[in-house]
């Protein structure tokens, strides 16, 4: 499975994954700067579909509040 194939929370559990993995040590320099790359894709992939989850949210509550105050009119 690859990066963009992966859903969020797929990304997020290879993330936990690469974090235990580093933090057990163990590997050797070239495997823990590809995990280091690989774990930094999948934190900003993961910050940037949270992002746009905010701002759908943002404007689905704005939407809510103007129906409310067209409703008061």
């Amino acid at each position: 499975m690859t990066e963009e194939t992966m859903t969020y929370d797929e990304a997020l559990r290879r993330l936990e994954d690469l974090v235990a993995q580093l933090e057990r040590g163990g590997k050797n320099l070239d495997e823990t700067l590809a995990m280091f790359e690989e774990g930094t894709a999948l934190l900003k992939r993961c910050q940037a579909e949270l992002g746009e989850v905010e701002g759908r949210l943002a404007e689905m509550r704005l939407d809510e509040a103007e129906a409310l105050v067209k409703d008061d009119d």
